[in-house]
């Protein structure tokens, strides 16, 4: 039955067995190595509380579906277990429990425990190294509702009034008019001669009004 109720402590995070204690399954969340740029994994470790010692019902429904007996049937062979475990600690025996660790009489008549899980971790370290993206979108949690990175940055740091270029038309005409004046006094020249009108101009005699017989 020890393998049966290793299996039974991994998926439950405890076990107590009357007259012993309770076995806890204790995790340390994983943790990140700056220095090496890794995530280490979670630890893991077992420890016994002795002052907790009563099992759950749901154990006895987990045997009983595990080993295919009644419900009934499998009360009477964990507590003939756990009498059975308790008998050999106290008679001086140590008793090895694969994966879990060493149980035996401490001098005070106590029962010591020995943990085989300290700080033991399952999985290697990942490394891990840290990548900036530009512009991109996450999910943030506003009160109740959801936004994202986006939406918030628009309504922290409202648009700004786009600016016109209205200004552009009236440009591109005064650079071409300075054109055109530069054009023409390089060809007739920068004298004040050259500004007014360069046709000459020839005077009509006007036709008598009457003329005076003769």
């Amino acid at each position: 039955m020890y393998q049966d109720l290793y299996e039974y402590l991994v998926l439950n995070k405890q076990l107590s067995i009357p007259g012993i204690g309770t076995f806890l399954l204790e995790r340390k969340p994983a943790g990140t190595d700056i220095t090496h740029r890794q995530i280490t994994p979670p630890l893991f470790s077992i420890r016994l509380d002795t002052t907790s010692e009563t099992p759950a019902k749901k154990l006895f429904y987990w045997l009983a579906a595990k080993l295919h007996i009644h419900y009934h049937e499998a009360i009477v062979r964990f507590n003939s277990f756990s009498y059975d475990l308790k008998q050999q600690v106290m008679a001086g025996n140590k008793i090895t429990w694969q994966g879990v660790g060493t149980l035996s009489k401490a001098i005070s008549g106590e029962i010591r425990f020995d943990s085989s899980v300290k700080d033991y971790r399952f999985d290697p370290p990942v490394s891990a190294t840290r990548m900036i993206r530009d512009k991109a979108v996450h999910t943030v949690r506003v009160g109740e509702e959801e936004r994202t990175s986006d939406e918030m940055t628009e309504w922290l740091n409202p648009d700004q009034e786009k600016k016109t270029y209205w200004w552009a038309p009236a440009l591109i005409a005064v650079v071409i008019l300075l054109v055109f004046v530069i054009i023409y006094f390089s060809q007739n020249g920068f004298t004040s001669a050259a500004a007014g009108n360069q046709k000459t101009l020839s005077p009509q005699h006007p036709s008598p009004a009457y003329t005076v017989p003769k």
